[in-house]
């Protein structure tokens, strides 16, 4: 059984058709293997977010946003308080340039100790260079 921090940008392809939907799709069923993925709490938001652009502007049906919401709600996710991360989050965006929502994953990554899965190049380089473990998508394909 592993645990891993996952960022948004992996957790939406799981809804929305991008690069690396089938890695993100082996990446959740991970859990019916014992496999434990966190977030932090902010990332229900920031998924909410990429799904309403999704219906403001690229005509993403409302119902199928609002089914997408139910089926994030759904996902038996290790859900993390941003409070504690916080004041470390902000060192990290200061230090990396990295918005704070980015940095967030970073700290829970490291007050964790497990790796973290992202496609965001600008905070997986931010990631590595605060010691975090980082694991490839690409070491999910299907």
């Amino acid at each position: 059984m592993a645990s891993y921090v996952v960022d948004t940008s992996v957790v939406v392809q799981h809804f929305i058709l991008q690069t690396y939907t089938s890695e993100a799709e082996v990446v959740l069923n991970q859990l019916c293997l014992g496999d434990r993925l966190h977030i932090p709490e902010f990332c229900l938001i920031e998924c909410g977010n990429v799904f309403w652009k999704e219906v403001r502007l690229r005509g993403l049906p409302q119902r199928e946003a609002e089914r997408f919401i139910d089926e994030l709600l759904a996902i038996p996710f290790e859900i993390a308080p941003v409070s504690e991360l916080l004041p470390q989050a902000l060192e990290f965006g200061i230090a990396h340039q990295l918005a704070i929502y980015d940095s967030l994953y970073i700290a829970l990554a490291l007050s964790l100790n497990c790796p973290l899965i992202t496609v965001d190049e600008r905070q997986l380089n931010a990631a590595t260079a605060c010691g975090v473990v980082i694991k490839p998508i690409t070491d999910f394909s299907a």
